[in-house]
């Protein structure tokens, strides 16, 4: 792990405010995205900027007309870089999808039989507002109904989620093609939980990359990836990109760790960037159970389940 991510996630759990992102921010934001359009020769689109997106009208070398292009992800980017870097940093952005895009062309005729389109598959999880935008064109899960898992193509620049029409092309499955793209995910994540003491009273284990995008895959492999989950099982969540938090039931102090656990998330939750969901699990070692809590009410309430080992 690199000593920046880990500077960066010892401040999360240190400080526990944020600041709130202005209109005006977000304004200067798309004025720059603007300027960059002009300057890359899109000028022929439809504005949906208030909802953070926009729509491709004519042919260009960047995006096929009709594209939705999605400009909250490149928000969060800048957001958490300092004002003078952002207008490189939108620059880079559309640089890289040209460059997606030429990549994407080359490996196309891959695609057409599964056998050399299969190692491309992965896993990505993406907060459960995702799900209304690709549910009709793409393969996913989302059994929490907190988080969806999407299927997509790997290519060396850039992901793509992959369409449905393939299950025809290749006569397999939604399911069989989810399985093989958990499968690949899985096998190439090699992170590890470690674990950070947080005060003299509460630590957690991360597992965390500023690298590996599908990080947070590894929710499906969590009895692989951490050995040592406790007999009452353990609080598990995944806030954002990052990575994901866990925390192992003590029943001693299952009612200051799951208050802590609370603030930590919900902190990561809102910080991002590309931030998936505060909501927190009780894993048993088989399933997840959802945590329901309400920080502005002060409600917590454990699982039925979790409560029956406990007594």
């Amino acid at each position: 792990m690199k000593k920046g991510i880990i500077s960066l996630v010892m401040s999360l759990f240190i400080v526990f405010s944020t600041a709130a992102q202005t209109d005006k921010n977000y304004n200067n934001f798309i004025n720059i995205v603007k300027k960059e359009l002009k300057e890359i020769h899109i000028q022929n689109y439809e504005e949906h900027f208030k909802e953070q997106y926009f729509i491709i009208k004519e042919e260009n070398d960047y995006f096929d007309v009709g594209t939705e292009v999605g400009l909250t992800n490149l928000y969060n980017i800048c957001t958490q870089n300092d004002k003078s870097q952002w207008k490189k940093i939108i620059k880079d952005y559309f640089s890289q999808v040209k460059v997606s895009r030429d990549e994407e062309k080359s490996i196309l005729p891959k695609l057409e039989k599964f056998e050399t389109a299969k190692e491309y598959l992965k896993l990505r999880i993406y907060p459960i507002d995702y799900k209304e935008q690709i549910s009709k064109s793409s393969i996913f899960e989302s059994d929490t109904g907190d988080y969806i898992s999407v299927v997509v193509l790997d290519f060396p620049s850039a992901i793509r989620n992959l369409t449905k029409e393939y299950t025809e092309k290749w006569n397999l499955s939604e399911k069989e093609i989810f399985e093989v793209a958990k499968e690949n995910t899985l096998k190439n994540n090699k992170e590890e939980f470690e674990e950070y003491k947080i005060t003299d009273t509460f630590s957690v284990s991360v597992m965390l990359s500023d690298t590996n995008i599908f990080v947070t895959s590894s929710i499906y492999d969590l009895n692989k990836k951490c050995n040592s989950i406790s007999k009452h099982g353990a609080f598990v969540a995944i806030p954002n990109r990052y990575g994901i938090v866990l925390k192992n039931v003590n029943k001693e102090t299952i009612n200051n760790d799951i208050v802590q656990m609370m603030g930590l998330v919900n902190y990561m939750y809102q910080q991002g960037p590309t931030s998936i969901t505060n909501t927190i699990y009780w894993f048993d070692g088989n399933n997840f159970f959802k945590v329901i809590h309400d920080p502005s009410k002060g409600l917590i309430k454990l699982p039925d389940e979790l409560m029956k080992v406990l007594e």
